[in-house]
Formats: structure tokens, sequence, C-alpha cells
């Protein structure tokens, strides 16, 4: 009927998602309350809950915190708090009653960095929360009711920042002094204490949203700063990274609002020019979900005396400042690189410096996905100061990252001057780029005489007006995403890793078929 609610659909599939990995951590089924209620009934009169084993879950609950409203850490202050947690101990699905019926109270101990290591809870339900920037292991000490004798148990638990919720499940055999056990004859009583650990269950998923059009917005929110301002919103209140890609299908779309959402939910804007592009597009998107190794990647940069970071140049979010620089990366795929170019003063020495020393100090913060855990990794950048400096050619791989960096920039140029019909202009903008490309120390390489394809790429789609509004700045956006991120969308396998080729080349197969 011509109506296009991409609000509607977006903020439908982000509620849903949150429905699904939203989970209180206190919650509990019905299933467990009719349990609960079962055993009340069945044992008029007594205590409610006769057992000879008790069952534990013990692990810890994990939501992400967005990185404006982080806190720096007091123990490292080059790096944030990222990382909201909840210890708990709770009873096992099977285990009937409240997890107060049993135990007395919890103590955990956490890492020593904290102002408070030691934590004891006397009340149900034992939790503790906290917020950090790493993983560690946490002791707990579990001291059951005096019905039970007493008992204490300690467990061990890692704490894992890669799914909502990590547990593992613990099984005690106890002595319940409050009535007699009923026993088979000749049965021996059980002993007191006898622990096993089960596997830890931690789902290392990844969420993501996928917005699929072929027209343009004409119901719920149909301008794109509102749109990308609501879903900004939505995602701040999700309790683990969720993604957007948006996939904008023919000529009549709105390839810049599809892109501003794609950018929100740090995801990626796909142009699908025909139905024959629609299973590849798809599954270059789903291969790179499938491969992705870490998240929450945060690089800092401090300046060393004498040097000051002057610019980070980047797409994802960052901020330069004269203390230290973050640049925030949201994920990372299997294979991929992210090239960072940092433009730094370096103030004159009154001394040669023969030796190199360091001008910038790096550490990387992030979680990785295959073992949940968060990991950190330092690096320094060093330069050699002699009293004569010779001129150097500059590195191959900067001057091609430099060169990536021009063709995306031009492509923004480009395409905002053709927006507004002046495409003489655009034409320029990206044949002068092409020339300064081609001009450097790298410009016969492999990866530079791409760029200068795909620039001419976009040159023709230029011819007129028409031209250029049904497909040529779609392909354009495309472009520019890809090469400013660093990742693949579609567009000719650049940057691509083998999951997703592999992805793709199944989806052409069943196409065949």
């Amino acid at each position: 009927d011509g109506c296009t609610n991409l609000s509607g659909g977006l903020f439908m599939g982000l509620d849903q998602l949150q429905g699904t990995i939203l989970q209180h951590p206190g919650a509990q089924s019905a299933s467990s309350l009719l349990r609960r209620q079962t055993a009340k009934v069945q044992h008029p009169g007594l205590s409610p809950i006769r057992c000879d084993s008790l069952t534990l879950k013990i692990g810890n609950a994990y939501r992400a915190v967005s990185m404006h409203a982080a806190k720096s850490s007091k123990s490292a202050p080059t790096l944030k708090n990222q990382h909201k947690w909840t210890m708990f101990v709770r009873l096992g699905e099977s285990q009937a009653g409240d997890v107060a019926d049993y135990v007395q109270s919890v103590e955990y101990q956490l890492h020593p960095t904290f102002s408070r290591s030691t934590v004891a809870v006397t009340t149900a339900p034992f939790e503790v929360s906290r917020s950090g920037w790493g993983t560690f292991v946490v002791g707990i000490r579990v001291t059951l009711r005096p019905r039970f004798g007493s008992a204490v148990h300690t467990f061990d638990h890692e704490l894992n920042f890669a799914s909502p919720e990590t547990f593992s499940t613990h099984t005690v055999q106890v002595t319940d002094t409050a009535g007699p056990h009923v026993s088979e004859p000749g049965q021996q009583a059980p002993p007191q204490v006898v622990v096993s650990s089960s596997t830890t269950k931690a789902v290392n998923d990844v969420t993501s949203v996928w917005l699929f059009t072929d027209g343009l917005a004409n119901r719920g929110i149909t301008t794109g700063p509102e749109l990308v301002r609501e879903t900004k919103q939505r995602l701040e209140a999700m309790t683990k990274p969720c993604s957007i890609f948006s996939f904008g299908f023919g000529a009549d779309h709105n390839a810049q609002m599809l892109k501003e959402v794609a950018d929100a939910g740090k995801g990626m804007y796909y142009f699908i020019e025909d139905e024959n592009n629609i299973a590849s597009s798809f599954a270059d998107c789903l291969g790179g979900l499938q491969s992705i190794v870490a998240q929450n990647i945060r690089l800092t940069i401090e300046p060393q005396p004498g040097c000051t970071v002057q610019k980070v140049f980047t797409k994802y979010d960052h901020q330069v400042t004269p203390s230290a620089s973050w640049v925030q990366i949201p994920d990372l795929y299997s294979e991929e690189e992210r090239d960072l170019v940092v433009e730094v003063q370096v103030d004159p020495v009154d001394d040669a410096c023969p030796d190199p020393s360091p001008i910038l100090a790096w550490a990387m913060q992030y979680t990785n996905l295959i073992t949940g855990q968060s990991s950190t990794v330092a690096a320094s950048t060093v330069l050699a100061r002699p009293e004569v400096a010779r001129p150097q050619p500059p590195p191959a791989a900067l001057d091609r990252q430099r060169n990536r960096l021009l063709c995306a920039e031009a492509l923004e140029m480009s395409k905002r001057r053709a927006d507004e019909g002046r495409l003489e202009e655009a034409r320029t903008i990206l044949r002068n780029a092409m020339d300064k490309i081609r001009g450097s120390a790298t410009g016969a390489d492999a990866f530079c005489v791409g760029l200068c394809e795909d620039l001419q790429d976009c040159e023709d789609q230029m011819v007129d007006v028409r031209m250029y509004r049904s497909k040529g700045g779609q392909m354009m956006m495309n472009m520019n995403s890809c090469h400013s991120y660093q990742r693949s969308c579609g567009m000719k396998a650049k940057y691509i890793n083998k999951k997703k080729s592999a992805m793709v080349l199944k989806s052409t197969a069943m196409e065949e078929e």
C-alpha cells in the first residue's frame, strides 16, 4: 500500500531482542514457583523442604556500560569501567523453595584493587554488583543454615562478559536435621559434603538487528536525525552490545538515513541493486557476525612528555584530550585489521637522542568473545632524535592508509556536491583524489589501484542526475562505509574474511541449485 514504517520495524526488532536477553537476575520461572507451591502442599505441618542434596547455580550477570556513561577506573585511570556485573548464588532449576531456605550467608572475595574486596551478604538474594574494566576470579564462600549443620562450601567463578548470564552448577550433599530421613533398608546416610561441578553455561552470542527496505519512510518517524536519536536511546538501554545493519534495495530508498541508522548501531549499510544481490549481501553480513572475535574495544593513546596528539583520523567514536585520547571500536571479525592514523606534535629537544624513546603509550582493552574474558594489551611508539636527521620515505603501510582516508573523504565530499546537483564539482573531487593516490609512493600498490578503481566506478555513475539518484549515490555511500571502517559490505569483496567468503559462496551455490 506504499506505507513504509522504518522506525516501527526497527524498534520492534530491538524490543523483541531486548525481551530475549533481558532476564532479571532474581527472576524465577513459573515452573520453579509451581515446584515451590507443590513442595509446601506435600509436607503439611513440617518444614516445607526436605533434601539430601542441594544444587546451586553460581555465576554472574552482565551488561555493558555505554562509553559516555562509563567512569575512569581508580586503579587504572587510562581505562574505563565499561562492565557492570552482578555475582549471584541461586538455586538449581530442580531445587524446590527459595535460596534463603538453605543459605545463611555468602561471602565474596573480589580483586584487591576494590576498596572493599571482601563482601559479606547475609540476606537474599545474596548478590553483589560492581563496575570494572576487566575480569578476575571471584572467591565465593557459602554458609548453609543451621538445619544443614552450618556447613561451609567454597567455590571460584571467573567473571564472564560475553553473555548476559554465565553460571556453573554445583551439587552438594547435605544432612538435613529438620527431621528423620526416609531411607531404604540398609542404605547408609550420605556423607555431609561432596561437591561436584557441571560445565559452565555461557552462550557467547552476538545480538544484531537487520533493517531491510525498498522504500522511503512515510510512517512513524520519517526524519533521519529523529530516528537516529531514538535509536541511540534504545541501544543505550540494551543489556549487551547490539549492532544494526541496514539494507537498501533498489533506487527508492533513503541511503543517507539508512547509513546514519547503521552508524548509530555500529553496523554497516548495504546497497542491494537488484534481487540478484540479496542473498550475497545477507550472506556477507551473516558471515561477519559469525566470526566476531572481540567486542568493546577501547584504544587509549597517552602522549609522553613533550608530545601532543593533534588528531586521530577515524570515523569511530573517539576523543582527543591533552592527557590521553581514546578510540572506541565496537567489534572485530576474525582476520580483520584496523589502522589508525594519528597526527602527533613532538617538541624540539636540546640534545640529540639517537636511541629510540617513547612518544606515545598505547593500551587496548577488549572483551575476547572466544574466552569471554576481558583483556588488555599495551605497546608504545618510539622515535629516534639523531643530531642530523636524514630524509626518510614514508612507510608504505602509512602511505596506504593515508590513501584510504583520502578515498573515503573524497567519496563523502563528492556525494555532498552531487546531492546538491553539482555533478561536475563532484566528479572533479573524485578525479583529484585519484590523481593524488596514483602519484603517491604506493600508488602502484594493488590496494591503492583498487581505491582508484572504486573512485572511477563512482564517477561513472555521475553521467547525469537520473543515473546518480538511481544508483550512484547509494554506491558512494556503500563505498564510503567500506573504506572508512575497513569492513566489507557487499562491494567487490573488499576487506572480506574467510567466513564471509564461505557464506557468500554458499549463497551463490544455493541460488544456482
